[in-house]
């Protein structure tokens, strides 16, 4: 692990004090922690590429910071940019060329992560990314709440057991065992019908809650579907109400063959 010293960085920065560093340029400087840095919060450029660097958090106490240059090192997973989304000041950024940049949604996910930025690698961050990184944060965002809400509703206890439904219904000497099986059964799907309901009304709430952060576009793609949604489920619902129609007139036609005599 190579550190900086304070000696290292104020002869680099030709300053008297690390809180006086505004720009830092420690190119090809071999470092590999950067724990100095928490000691510089005036700090607003600051060049670290081509060392090996594999974490982004000690850059995060730098909040007057403008521009980070920080490619060909070894930051793995793109979650340290949480790291710099308390940098409000923060317009330029540089990653490229690490193993994190060769994700495939790259960069998407950072200009989701950090829509502060005016530029990325070098290359203005245009209208329409900003857009699709919006659209795939809400989107990230509403399938967390809805899976969230089944795993709360689908996961939540039964209130009775089969085995006391039992022995409550087993009081009754008139019943038997055959019947409070039955019985048992009888509550037990109905009290998967009532969890499957709340499971539905939890969706339903967290659907209603969402569509107010859309906006204009958006809340007309959620009706479009919506619609389509609802024509598919009418068209289903034909389909099945036809079969269940041509199943009783067969079942009429057979029944009138085997009463009337030959």
């Amino acid at each position: 692990m190579v550190m900086l010293t304070e000696k290292d960085v104020l002869l680099r920065a030709h300053a008297t004090s690390l809180e006086s560093v505004v720009r830092l340029n420690l190119w090809n400087a071999h470092i590999t922690d950067l724990s100095i840095l928490r000691q510089m919060p005036n700090l607003e450029v600051v060049t670290l590429s081509v060392n090996n660097i594999c974490s982004l958090k000690d850059i995060a106490t730098c909040t007057k910071l403008k521009e980070l240059y920080i490619r060909k090192n070894s930051i793995e997973s793109l979650d340290e940019l949480q790291y710099l989304r308390s940098l409000l000041c923060l317009r330029v950024l540089w990653l490229s060329e690490n193993p994190c940049a060769e994700d495939d949604d790259y960069r998407l996910h950072t200009v989701q992560a950090l829509p502060q930025l005016q530029f990325l690698d070098n290359v203005a961050i245009e209208d329409e990314e900003r857009e699709d990184a919006s659209s795939a944060a809400l989107n990230a965002s509403l399938n967390a709440s809805l899976n969230a809400s089944l795993n709360a509703s689908l996961n939540a206890p039964v209130s009775l057991s089969t085995s006391s439904m039992q022995s409550s219904m087993g009081q009754d000497a008139g019943v038997t065992g055959d019947q409070v099986d039955s019985g048992a059964q009888l509550q037990t799907g109905a009290m998967r019908t009532s969890s499957t309901s709340s499971a539905g009304n939890h969706v339903l709430s967290a659907v209603l809650t969402l569509l107010n952060a859309l906006d204009a576009d958006a809340l007309q793609t959620v009706m479009v579907s919506t619609q389509t949604q609802l024509a598919l489920i009418a068209k289903v619902t034909r389909l099945d109400m036809g079969n269940t129609t041509k199943d009783g007139e067969l079942a009429t036609e057979k029944a009138k063959r085997e009463v009337e005599p030959a």
